[in-house]
């Protein structure tokens, strides 16, 4: 008999198959029936089980699927805000990232749009015999799997200019019925029939060929097939009465249709190009070759061709990665092996935006399903005093709860810092680890605030950098993108970033006066503006950034009085004279010799003594910014306490899912079943168990072969195996033979072995490790 539950019940039972969901009034009818007419006598302990667990899991459907940490002694409401934050993360996240696409392809986006605005004006004086189509070539890149996104965005910017467009796929477009038919589909925006429709449509009728007048007799209406070009005629001018707007065909990836049929469409569309005006639009992921060997020369005649490039997805990475990583302190961030991963893995696999995007969200996912502490990222964008007030009611209302404090104290940069900190103050070192709620409301917010100010000065070090860079157009290899400035940062690769520090402060020590001028001036002003973003979160403490406000003014006025100075010749001698020989002090080109370093220093150092005031400001501008940028960069995450609430540096599930080894996984399911059947018969995976798969009892007797395996050599082995297998009747030969050329298709489908000519009777085998 079927069972009736409510919707809240566990649909887990194994011997019914059966459950019948009733509203909750017949349902407490019926179960009274029920239990009148069976009479089961239930304890009160196991009730109560019952419905603990049909409260969990009725949580989990509510949370789709985040289930409580701490050994399921987190709050609900940690649970829910897990969920809720996620959901808003992944949601900016994802809104910055297409908008970041949308911006950086916006030039050609609206240069597409312009192109199609005006494909109706004639481009040459003399009248062809035959209609060119206007056609826009999108060269959108090799990463296909991209494009839908990059040609939507197209679509809809024609859209919003009140043109109709038909994006075209070569999965719906196999002959010329199916295209044609798909592009008036939408064109109509309507479905008219299916693929494997042959019979002719009904409505609409469309009359060809009338009179115009009332008292006309009227013309028999035309019974068309949904892929006549007649019905896109008359639809559109009935459409455009009011407007005159363009029907736009994109053709994605141009490379994937047929060459027959697209011949054979641009032909159509150009017969009929004098009554509707078909602009084509077609992406290109290789080159514009590929129209030449797909196209006769005929057919691209009458396509009259402009071009227009994308932005490559390198462009878009190293703003999505700028934004969400430098930009922005309230995102999750990766630590330098994720890092590395998501790089290596763009550029040296498939340029692809949508893995990125994916491993982006798959590390948000993480992040909130399988940390406690999650519940904490959103908090890295308050100011102090709301970080302050949050911190505390989250305490006083028990979702912070003792749990979280231990979960904090397991940091591993939380230890260091408690042990860096016995030394110089032991008091709060202990309340640190003893006083939950000192660690909640007092430090916790201090260690946010630190993290906060990290990311700050880091954000300023890479736009003082930057601007060091841009001031040395002329040496290429001396700028790097803030990527690789963020992968040494990550990395504490202190190495290269004091090289890329180095170089361009001893080019700026022999930098002429205007271009020290316009340094200066874009150094104040990137300066004054993180000054008034700091303003902002933090009240007070602004000493440091004043004074070097201060320098930075002081040095400009200087500067400008040194340069307004200097106006007679002898002077400019004079200072040409002292730059050549300060410019053969700095360069590396002298010797390296201990002897040569030292008298280098000392020349530099009687410079600055004795050097013109322009020298003497080049010179300590020079050592300022060397000193700003150490401290903004050399700092490395790791000794930021509480960095892990910010930072993702788990790799392994990454690698395991972007990067997966499918051999390692085959090998392991055949040389050790039991992980994956769960079965307790053939856990000693150094026996060939006749309870095992054929497959796998095969494997294990391949494993001991050599180059060479002898097919009926193995055939008898694996005979041996199958009739150790405890069975009433006898095994047929038959049998065994029928099993054993089954398991030898599946090795040779997974690529262990291959057949040979050198012996008929002999396969060769492929592999050698068992890792």
């Amino acid at each position: 008999m079927a069972t009736i539950t409510s919707g809240k019940d566990a649909f887990d039972s194994i011997s019914e198959g059966c459950f019948l969901v009733l509203p909750q009034s017949r349902r407490s009818n019926a179960s009274s029936s029920l239990n009148a007419g069976q009479k089961r006598k239930r304890s009160t302990r196991k009730a109560t089980t019952t419905s603990a667990r049909q409260r969990a899991n009725t949580s989990v459907l509510d949370n789709d699927g985040f289930q409580p940490l701490f050994s399921g002694d987190e709050p609900s409401a940690c649970v829910s805000m897990r969920h809720k934050f996620f959901q808003a993360e992944w949601k900016r996240m994802n809104d910055l990232i297409n908008d970041i696409l949308l911006d950086t392809n916006s030039a050609v986006i609206d240069s597409i749009g312009d192109f199609v605005n005006h494909s109706a004006q004639e481009q040459g004086l003399i009248a062809l015999p035959f209609h060119e189509i206007p056609t826009a070539l999108v060269f959108a890149g090799i990463n296909t799997p991209d494009h839908e996104t990059q040609f939507e965005q197209i679509v809809s910017h024609l859209r919003r200019d009140n043109h109709y467009v038909a994006l075209l796929q070569s999965k719906d477009c196999g002959n010329i019925r199916n295209m044609t038919k798909t592009m008036i589909e939408q064109f109509l925006s309507e479905t008219m029939l299916n693929d494997d429709q042959q019979e002719l449509m009904d409505e609409p009728m469309f009359q060809f060929g009338g009179s115009g007048h009332s008292g006309a007799k009227s013309v028999k209406r035309s019974r068309l097939p949904p892929y006549d070009f007649q019905i896109l005629e008359g639809w559109y001018r009935h459409a455009s009465r009011n407007k005159q707007s363009n029907l736009v065909v994109v053709l994605q990836d141009i490379e994937t249709f047929e060459a027959q049929v697209l011949q054979d469409f641009i032909s159509i569309c150009s017969e009929y190009r004098r009554r509707l005006p078909i602009v084509f639009i077609m992406g290109i992921a290789t080159s514009s070759e590929i129209l030449h060997q797909s196209l006769t020369k005929a057919s691209i005649s009458l396509l009259r061709v402009e071009k227009f490039w994308l932005e490559q997805s390198e462009v878009w990475l190293n703003r999505v990665l700028e934004t969400l990583f430098i930009e922005r302190s309230d995102t999750l961030k990766f630590g330098p092996r994720p890092f590395r991963f998501l790089v290596d893995h763009f550029y040296l696999y498939d340029f692809s935006m949508g893995k990125v995007a994916a491993s982006l969200k798959y590390a948000l996912m993480h992040h909130f399903y399988a940390n406690p502490l999650s519940i904490l990222l959103p908090l890295l964008g308050y100011d102090a005093q709301r970080l302050q007030s949050t911190l505390t009611e989250w305490h006083e209302q028990g979702i912070l709860c003792i749990h979280h404090a231990t979960f904090l104290r397991m940091l591993p940069s939380f230890r260091m810092h408690v042990n860096a900190l016995a030394d110089q103050d032991p008091h709060e070192a202990l309340c640190l680890l003893d006083d939950d709620a000192y660690l909640m409301t007092k430090a916790l917010p201090q260690f946010v605030l630190g993290l906060q100010k990290y990311q700050q000065r880091f954000r300023y070090g890479i736009e003082l950098i930057r601007i060091l860079h841009q001031q040395f157009p002329d040496i290429t290899g001396l700028r790097k993108p803030k990527r690789e400035l963020l992968r040494m940062a990550l990395e504490s690769d202190t190495a290269a970033l004091g090289e890329a520090i180095r170089l361009p402060a001893d080019l700026l020590r022999k930098c002429e006066g205007d271009k020290l001028r316009r340094f200066l001036q874009q150094l104040h002003a990137v300066t004054m503006q993180f000054s008034h973003e700091e303003e902002q979160e933090e009240q007070g403490g602004q000493g440091e950034d004043n004074n070097n406000m201060t320098l930075l003014e002081d040095w400009i006025e200087r500067l400008q009085q040194t340069l307004d100075a200097e106006t007679t010749k002898a002077q400019e001698a004079k200072m040409k004279k002292r730059e050549k020989k300060l410019d053969a002090m700095v360069t590396d080109t002298t010797r390296h010799t201990v002897t040569a370093k030292k008298v280098q220093d000392e020349s530099v150092k009687y410079l600055k003594k004795t050097g013109t005031d322009k020298t003497k400001i080049a010179m300590e501008v020079a050592d300022w910014i060397s000193r700003t940028l150490n401290k903004c960069l050399m700092q490395s995450i790791t000794t930021v306490p509480m960095y892990e609430l910010a930072y993702y540096t788990n790799v392994r599930l990454h690698e395991k899912s972007f990067s997966a080894q499918p051999r390692a996984s085959v090998q392991t399911g055949l040389g050790q079943a039991h992980h994956y059947l769960n079965c307790s018969c053939c856990t000693r995976p150094e026996h060939v168990m006749p309870s095992e798969h054929d497959t796998c009892i095969l494997y294990k007797l391949y494993l001991e072969c050599g180059r060479m395996i002898n097919l009926y050599d193995w055939f008898v082995a694996f005979g041996c195996i199958l009739e150790r297998e405890k069975r009433s009747d006898r095994l047929d030969e038959k049998e065994v033979q029928a099993r054993f050329v089954r398991s030898v298709a599946e090795l040779q489908f997974l690529g262990f072995i291959k057949s040979t000519q050198r012996k008929t009777d002999h396969v060769q085998r492929l592999t050698w490790s068992n890792i």
